[in-house]
């Protein structure tokens, strides 16, 4: 982090609570409750849009927009409407990591367990009924589908005896019945 952002940080935790979308100090009830409803609205709001939400008789919508544009302005709801973005957005990429190594570790040991039916198979078969091609495809596949689940390669080709995006197997016609 380089200094002026860790002067940044320490000024605005001085500044700012430590959350920017929470309720800010001078900032009524009802001022909070309405930003809360402006930040709820997601990226495409607008004040008048949640003015209209949340107030459904039309006399009473023009007065109430102009106290929330004031609110607005003199609370900064863009900024911390944004930084709640920002925010959701963090934990939204965090739970999407996880879940990435959580199908990684499904993905390795599935391909370890390839590795270990082709071993078997390899183990019962005899050499001479083996052809060179396909205990070739075997291993090939086994170790491409191993790479691809541990991240190293990007598994551009998916021949039969491979693992794709959504983790369905598909093998050879040789392992059929085992």
């Amino acid at each position: 982090m380089t200094d002026i952002n860790k002067v940044i940080e320490e000024v605005q935790a001085v500044v700012m609570p430590f959350e920017s979308w929470e309720r800010l100090a001078g900032e009524s009830a009802v001022a909070y409750a309405a930003f809360c409803a402006f930040r709820d609205f997601g990226p495409e709001r607008n004040i008048r849009k949640a003015v209209e939400v949340s107030e459904k008789d039309e006399t009473k919508q023009g007065k109430k927009y102009r106290v929330w544009r004031g609110w607005a302005a003199a609370f900064r709801w863009r900024e911390r409407a944004a930084d709640y973005d920002g925010y959701l957005d963090k934990l939204k990429q965090a739970e999407l990591r996880k879940t990435i190594e959580e199908q990684g570790k499904v993905h390795r040991a599935v391909t370890g367990k390839m590795l270990q039916v082709v071993s078997k198979k390899l183990d019962l078969m005899d050499p001479a009924d083996l052809a060179q091609g396909t205990v070739t495809e075997w291993v090939s596949t086994a170790i491409r589908a191993e790479r691809e689940a541990a991240g190293i390669t990007a598994g551009k080709d998916k021949p039969e005896g491979s693992v794709d995006k959504n983790g369905q197997i598909t093998f050879l016609p040789e392992f059929e019945g085992l």
